[in-house]
Order: C-alpha cells, then sequence, then structure tokens
C-alpha cells in the first residue's frame, strides 16, 4: 500500500465541485471555438472566399481546404507529446491552457485581416494548433483536481458543460445571420458557376452574410467563457528550476517515455484503435455543416437547428457516460460510443443518397409535402446517436489514459494520444475531400459525392471496435489505487 501511495502522492486526493465548475468553463470556452470556428465559420468562409480568388471546382476548393487542416493537425502531432513532457516536468498545466487560449484567439481575430484564402487558411493553422494543444492541457488537469473515484463523473461534468459552447455557438449564429444575412451555400455557388459560366463566373463575389460578425463575436464569447476558468486551482509540483533546465529534463523525460510506451502493449492498442474511431468521428464534426448543407440540402439555419438538438443530447450523453464510466471504465463505454457513431454515418449516408436522387429528378426540398423533405427529416434521426456519440467520445479518451498513464506522465501520454488523434485528423480531411473529387469526377452530384465520402467512415468505426475489444481493462485494479504499470499486465 505505501507503494500505491507514493505513485499517486502527486494526484488530488479531495473533489471541490466548485472548482470543477470553474475548470469545466474553460470545455465551454474551447468547445465553442470547436463549434463556431471550425464547424461553422471556417468551411464556409474559405470555400466562398476560394471562389471570390478564382478557384472553380468546389473539389479543388474542398481539397485546398482539407490540406490546411491536415497541416495544422500535423504540428500538433509532430509538438504536441514533447509539449507535453515540458508541461509535466514544469508541474502545471492551467497557464499553459491561459498561454494558448490567448493565442486561439488572436489567431481566429487575424482570419480578418486580409481579404485572402491563404492567409485566412494560415490564420486557422495557428489558431486550430492553439486550441488542440490547449485541449491537451485541459484533459491533463483531472487528476490534479479530483480524487480517483470520482474521475468519471468529474469529466462527465466537463463534457456536459462544454455544450454550453455548442449552443453559444449556434445562438450567435442565428442572431448574426437573423432571416436575411444568411451566407451563400458554397455547393449552389458552385454548381451555378458549372450551369450558367456566363452569369456566375469565379472571381465574381459571393454573399459572405455575417460571417465577418460572427468570427469576432465567437471570440468575445470564448473571452467569457474562459474568465471562470482563471480561478480555477489545481494541484501543483513544485519546480524551482530555470527555463533551460526545465527544457533538458523535459527532453530526457521524452525520449524515456517514448521507449516506455511503444513496450506497453494496452497502451498501442488503445491508440490504434482510438486512431481508427477518431479518424471517423473527426471527419463527422468537422464536415457536419457542409454534410448538412450541401449534402442534405439545408440552409445554414436548418443546419444550426440540427446541431442545437445535437448538442442538447450531447449534454445528455455525457452526463450518461460519466456515470457510466466509474461503473464499468472506459472499454466498455468506448465499444458503445462506437455503435452510436456507426448508426449516425449511416443515417447520413441514407440522407445524402435520398437527396442526390430527388435533385437527379428534379424534386426540391422546399416543395412542401414532396418526398424530399424526408431527406432532411433523415438527419433529425441521426442526431440521436450523434448526442451519444459526441457526448461522450472525448471523456472516454481522458480515462483511457488516465488509467494507462503513470500519473507523472500524464500530460505526455495526452500528447501521444493527440499524435493518434491529430494524425487520423490529418488522414480524414485528406480521404474524405479525396472521395469529393473522385466522385465529382465521375459526374455524380454533391449530395452524392458526400454519401460516398461518407462511407469510409463506417468501415473506420469497425476496425476501431474490433481493435479495442483486445484491450484488457484495468478499470478494477484503477479504482484500488494501483497505477501503471500494473501487475496483471505483467503476467504472461
Amino acid at each position: 500500500m505505501a507503494d500505491i501511495q507514493d505513485v499517486t502522492a502527486i494526484e488530488a486526493k479531495k473533489t471541490s465541485f466548485r472548482n470543477v465548475f470553474l475548470w469545466s468553463s474553460y470545455d465551454a470556452a474551447d468547445t465553442l471555438f470547436s463549434q463556431a470556428v471550425i464547424s461553422l465559420i471556417f468551411q464556409p468562409f474559405v470555400l466562398l472566399m476560394a471562389f471570390y480568388n478564382g478557384v472553380g471546382s468546389y473539389s479543388q476548393a474542398f481539397l485546398y481546404m482539407s490540406l490546411f487542416m491536415a497541416l495544422s493537425n500535423l504540428l500538433v502531432a509532430l509538438l504536441g507529446p514533447f509539449i507535453g513532457a515540458l508541461s509535466d516536468t514544469i508541474g502545471k498545466r492551467k497557464p499553459l491552457v491561459l498561454i494558448v487560449a490567448s493565442m486561439m484567439m488572436l489567431a481566429t481575430l487575424g482570419m480578418l485581416l486580409w481579404k485572402n484564402w491563404v492567409w485566412l487558411c494560415l490564420m486557422f493553422v495557428v489558431a486550430n494548433f492553439c486550441y488542440q494543444a490547449g485541449r491537451m492541457f485541459f484533459d491533463s488537469m483531472i487528476p490534479f483536481l479530483s480524487e480517483t473515484k470520482k474521475r468519471g463523473f468529474v469529466s462527465s461534468i466537463s463534457g456536459s458543460l462544454s455544450f454550453i459552447g455548442t449552443m453559444a455557438a449556434i445562438g450567435i449564429g442565428m442572431a448574426v445571420y437573423g432571416k436575411t444575412n444568411e451566407p451563400d451555400v458554397p455547393a449552389r455557388i458552385y454548381e451555378q458557376a458549372l450551369e450558367n459560366a456566363s452569369n456566375l463566373q469565379p472571381g465574381s463575389a459571393p454573399n459572405f452574410g455575417n460571417l465577418w460578425l460572427f468570427i469576432i463575436l465567437s471570440v468575445a464569447a470564448i473571452a467569457l467563457l474562459t474568465l471562470p476558468f482563471i480561478f480555477s486551482k489545481e494541484k501543483t509540483q513544485p519546480n524551482e528550476n530555470g527555463i533551460k533546465k526545465n527544457l533538458k529534463i523535459a527532453r530526457t523525460n521524452f525520449r524515456q517515455t517514448l521507449r516506455e510506451f511503444f513496450k506497453y502493449k494496452n497502451a498501442i492498442i488503445f491508440i490504434i484503435a482510438w486512431f481508427f474511431v477518431t479518424d471517423a468521428a473527426n471527419t463527422a464534426i468537422l464536415y457536419m455543416n457542409a454534410v448538412l448543407t450541401d449534402g442534405g440540402g439545408g440552409s445554414p439555419t436548418d443546419a444550426l437547428i440540427i446541431i442545437a438538438v445535437g448538442g442538447v443530447l450531447a449534454m445528455v450523453g455525457a452526463i450518461g457516460h460519466g456515470i457510466l464510466m466509474d461503473k464499468i471504465g472506459p472499454k466498455k463505454n468506448f465499444l458503445i460510443n462506437i455503435t452510436a457513431w456507426g448508426i449516425a454515418i449511416i443515417l447520413a449516408i441514407v440522407a445524402t443518397s435520398l437527396n442526390g436522387y430527388h435533385l437527379a429528378n428534379g424534386i426540391h426540398l422546399n416543395e412542401a409535402g414532396t418526398a424530399s423533405a424526408w431527406a432532411f427529416k433523415i438527419m433529425y434521426a441521426m442526431v440521436i446517436p450523434i448526442g451519444i456519440g459526441f457526448g461522450g467520445i472525448w471523456i472516454i479518451g481522458r480515462q483511457f489514459i488516465y488509467q494507462i498513464a503513470p500519473p507523472s506522465k500524464v500530460t505526455q501520454y495526452m500528447g501521444f494520444k493527440q499524435i493518434s488523434g491529430r494524425v487520423s485528423a490529418i488522414v480524414s480531411p485528406l480521404i474524405f475531400s479525396g472521395f469529393i473529387a473522385m466522385s465529382e469526377s465521375l459526374g455524380l452530384s454533391i449530395p452524392y459525392s458526400f454519401a460516398v465520402a461518407l462511407t469510409p467512415l463506417v468501415v473506420f468505426f469497425i476496425i476501431g471496435f474490433i481493435i479495442i475489444t483486445r484491450y484488457k481493462s484495468v478499470h478494477i485494479e484503477y479504482l484500488g489505487g494501483e497505477r501503471a504499470p500494473y501487475k496483471k499486465l505483467q503476467k504472461k
């Protein structure tokens, strides 16, 4: 028992729920960034800006956008583990969250400075890198503000409150769009250009609506939601070393952890499964707005309403996963979560295929009473499993790391999880945009192209499901106070 106490000495031994709520406020702030900037603003903004700058093909503009997304995720994958090692060495995570959050907000505002789609993308690369780095530091804080037996529930509180950010993003979007200020739907702009080249050539100015105001208000809301986090407290480890010595120690620790990690079978199984599942989940989240509008035939306001419904269900899903987490552990939760995601994507494929069929046969969504309305109604059915999936996936990923990692290396292990998640986020936009381009080259309409591009996601979820069944659960041992390396896993 003495050994266990020594190992867990740096962890929190009590849980202050007041402190948990203060800490959770940043989850709402960075979720607002993810929902507003990544999902609702950047995609239509850059696709319309590309058209304004003379890019005449939807698939080409989509590919350019995806390449910049991949670049930002590559930076996180390359630097994440070392940044994590430095955080563990310093023994503090909260100051790093605040630093990268400030940079994230400044870079987002930087998107407004030039009317140039390349500049817009470069600012997004910086903002997204800071968002992902802040996510890693934030997730690593739970063992240092909560006792072991309550960490699943604490994580679910954070996950549930994060959807305040989703609701705020949707509320801001609806407020700035109103009834007359929606931006053009990119797919329709490119289709019109293709059908009527004499009247709508690339280089003409599409309607950006109030996307500019959307950015400004989103950054202000992120800053407001971050304020309570400033007053949160984490258990820190004393460190009087200078910057130079900390960097040297961090490099040494990183090399040691790297060797240790790749000998750890349970960790490797989780990371590989996490790669496939988050590849598919990140793609679904990243392109949700485009799937709903360009693929499903909805307006930007229609998309906001569906995302709002999904956000409410995800709040419920987060609490449900958190309660189950402390009882059945992350492995069983993950299997439930993957199944929900798979069902959601299948429904999205059905909806986009049906919309493609109706468009091919001259049936339009705005014709009341026609069968085409069902194409978009299926999207409402999709949000039920999406709520279960989206509400729990990041909570589950955190808990895996808390159980896999030694307490002194939590942020480093979060960094390795970030490698898997970010490499998948590099691969997924390229695969998705590749299928969009291939479908377009075969003469398929944009809705059919989305149906084709969504299909590999189902395959990825199935692969992740199969792989995670090989993971050996250590949930009971973890609750009992044992930490990695577990005696159970060392038995031959």
